[in-house]
């Protein structure tokens, strides 16, 4: 009996999946070529997929760029640099990704930052010198820049 991950497919079938795999949420080139390759798809028949999802419209750099920025701040609260250090390591267009972060809401990045600035501040017992090092440190770490974290102290 052959297991799924030793299966071979067949190059529709694996066209097939790829667009379902793209379908199902916003992927990247980075993520569907690391499918293709779990999947035991050669790189000659990954670049023709890859080619296809491009002219169909299963995969955009931009639409993806956009989508990834929005769900990093709305939902974990990631800053600017921790976003585009991570699309950096999608190998994605810097072009893409800096219209993508430039898209943000001013008002609205700030929002997130100053509920974040809030939350932790109730897990600190009183305010000390240290609470605010550690909080300054929390927030460079969820990729908000020194004077973007002064701004909103």
């Amino acid at each position: 009996m052959t297991s799924m991950a030793n299966k071979e497919w067949s190059p529709a079938e694996l066209k097939f999946k790829a667009e379902a795999y793209c379908a199902a949420a916003e992927r990247c080139e980075y993520d569907v070529r690391l499918k293709l390759r779990q999947w035991n798809c050669i790189s000659v028949a990954a670049d023709e997929i890859v080619d296809f999802l491009y002219s169909e419209g299963f995969l955009s750099n931009e639409r993806y760029c956009r989508a990834f920025v929005h769900d990093k701040l709305l939902y974990q609260g990631w800053g600017r640099v921790k976003m585009e250090y991570a699309l950096r390591m999608k190998h994605l267009p810097a072009a893409a990704i800096r219209s993508a972060l430039d898209s943000i809401d001013e008002i609205e990045y700030f929002r997130i930052l100053n509920h974040l600035i809030e939350s932790k501040k109730k897990s600190f017992p009183e305010q000390s010198e240290d609470a605010g090092n550690s909080l300054f440190r929390f927030l460079l770490q969820r990729g908000f820049t020194a004077d973007e974290i002064r701004r909103a102290l």
